[in-house]
């Protein structure tokens, strides 16, 4: 296993999947499905089994939110076939957005399952709204109600 030799001068200001906000929220545990698991902060879409959760789907259920408590050899920020990840149904979560957004926007899904604001081939995020604005590729605070 490799050694980290160099680190950054201050800590990332935020990070996808992590909380945004200390407000009332609600988490759900679900099985991951998907082979190639889900990353930190992306949405999850309902499984084949009550309590699993997928990387795509038709059903959205939230946002995997990050743990940095995962086994390294996930291969990175995410959450295996078979482990159990944290969703965020409710509450505040730093995304990455495809597409430019503005703060109050009404926050939708690309095809490709990317958080986005309204367009063509979008679907719309029930109770979804975004609390603040960036460009394309940017961190924002998405809102689950």
């Amino acid at each position: 296993m490799p050694i980290q030799t160099t680190y950054a001068g201050r800590a990332a200001p935020a990070y996808e999947g992590m909380v945004a906000a200390e407000e009332p929220s609600l988490t759900l545990s679900r099985t991951v499905e998907t082979p190639g698991g889900i990353a930190f902060g992306k949405p999850a879409f309902q499984g084949t089994r009550d309590d699993g959760i997928a990387a795509a789907g038709s059903i959205f259920r939230g946002v995997v939110l990050a743990d940095r408590g995962v086994r390294p050899e996930n291969g990175g920020d995410l959450f295996a076939k078979g482990d159990t990840a944290p969703v965020l149904v409710r509450g505040v979560v730093w995304v990455a957005v495809a597409g430019a957004v503005t703060a109050g926007a009404p926050a939708h899904l690309t095809a490709a399952g990317g958080f986005s604001a309204a367009g063509a081939g979008t679907t719309a995020i029930p109770g979804g709204l975004f609390d603040t604005s960036a460009p394309a590729g940017g961190l924002v605070r998405l809102r689950l109600n």
